[in-house]
């Protein structure tokens, strides 16, 4: 392999323009991740892209950044637990009313069940997480919260991917063992 020197450079000092870093954070794909919760019989929704699994297998935590700035973060944080559904195809409309600011309707016309800790799923989501809060650290105008997955379960539905400010579904590829 031969080295060139640049002619352009492949990145750029920013500085206070967000839409750079929008546009570049945007390149990297991720799933679509809804953290919901039953609150005296009233259902809240966190929709988020920020998600990541795989965080620690002992204990077994996931991560998500959620705004500061987030309502529904204030009213969810303190839930004994929280329901996780990862969005499968066909749900980015789904995805969409759930993130809506009309709170009231937010839930009208979703399947969903709310299990006995007052988490909620989605159905037919790629898999289901009921998690509880772990720790929560400052991270910038976001918190980074790490939650504990307690129970775990995977659908049949392939993941909602967002990539590139759209919603995008998996393409079938051949297969490859990695175990």
């Amino acid at each position: 392999m031969t080295q060139q020197l640049l002619t352009q450079p492949k990145v750029s000092a920013f500085g206070d323009d967000t839409s750079l870093v929008r546009k570049t954070f945007a390149q990297f794909p991720s799933g679509v991740a809804v953290l919901a919760v039953d609150i005296d019989g009233q259902q809240h929704a966190l929709v988020a892209s920020s998600f990541m699994v795989g965080v620690s297998l002992e204990p077994c935590l996931v991560s998500v950044a959620v705004q500061k700035s987030s309502e529904t973060w204030e009213i969810i944080k303190d839930a004994r637990s929280l329901g996780v559904s990862i969005f499968g195809k066909g749900q980015g409309d789904l995805t969409r009313k759930l993130a809506s600011k009309d709170r009231a309707a937010r839930f009208e016309r979703v399947a969903i069940e709310v299990d006995e800790s007052g988490s909620v799923f989605i159905e037919d989501a790629a898999l289901w997480l009921e998690c509880s809060i772990h720790e929560v650290t400052e991270a910038g105008d976001h918190w980074l919260v790490l939650l504990e997955a307690n129970k775990l379960g995977v659908g049949e539905n392939e993941p909602l991917i967002w990539h590139g400010a759209k919603f995008r579904e998996l393409a079938a590829t051949q297969s490859i063992d990695i175990g």
